[in-house]
């Protein structure tokens, strides 16, 4: 019997997040397959065999970063918690991002200033931005309902304002070096809200 290939010998959900690691700190442009290699000990062959190209690497990195890290954001808003407490939460945990060693950011909005026009990371990015939307909507639903909020806006448009307020501040404080900034931003819009 002959051997059709060598059998895979590594964990494909340990090198996606390794890979998934790599692209979040350089972004698409800026890895290459020298630091994928390097943050998987793989060789290109053989991320290319069992993940594709790069873009769909990529895009496979993108989604694993939603399911591991945006769908962590929505469980926190979720919690039998006062609304505004996950909020802070979610907030916390977008700062630590930022505060980071590599002052990463979320990879998310990195992503789709990077490639948000590319129409192969449309679907996977607009995954991202729904999850995001939808649990902040659910959220801002349970605060009206228990009277938590102090605003009549509709949950939804405090949602986007939520998102993009939050978004927004890594981004300014990313590229600023100024972990700072984004927690100014995120309390000025808790103190609008209680």
């Amino acid at each position: 019997m002959v051997n059709s290939g060598r059998p895979r010998s590594f964990d494909k959900d340990i090198a996606l997040d390794a890979v998934m690691q790599a692209f979040w700190q350089g972004g698409f442009d800026g890895t290459t397959y020298t630091d994928l290699e390097k943050a998987t000990g793989l060789h290109r062959q053989s991320l290319s065999y069992v993940f594709g190209e790069k873009l769909s690497l990529f895009r496979l990195a993108m989604a694993h970063y939603i399911d591991k890290r945006v769908e962590k954001a929505a469980a926190l808003l979720a919690r039998d918690l006062p609304v505004m407490q996950n909020v802070r939460a979610v907030f916390d945990a977008w700062e630590a991002d930022v505060s980071s060693g590599g002052g990463r950011g979320c990879f998310l909005v990195r992503t789709t200033a990077e490639l948000g026009d590319n129409p192969e990371m449309r679907d996977v990015l607009r995954r991202g931005d729904a999850c995001l939307m939808n649990a902040f909507t659910k959220a801002f639903h349970r605060a009206q309902d228990n009277n938590e909020l102090t605003t009549a806006l509709p949950p939804e448009a405090l949602a986007r304002l939520a998102v993009s307020a939050g978004q927004g501040a890594m981004l300014q404080a990313v590229a600023r070096r100024d972990p700072g900034i984004s927690r100014t931003a995120h309390d000025a819009f808790l103190s609008l809200l209680t």
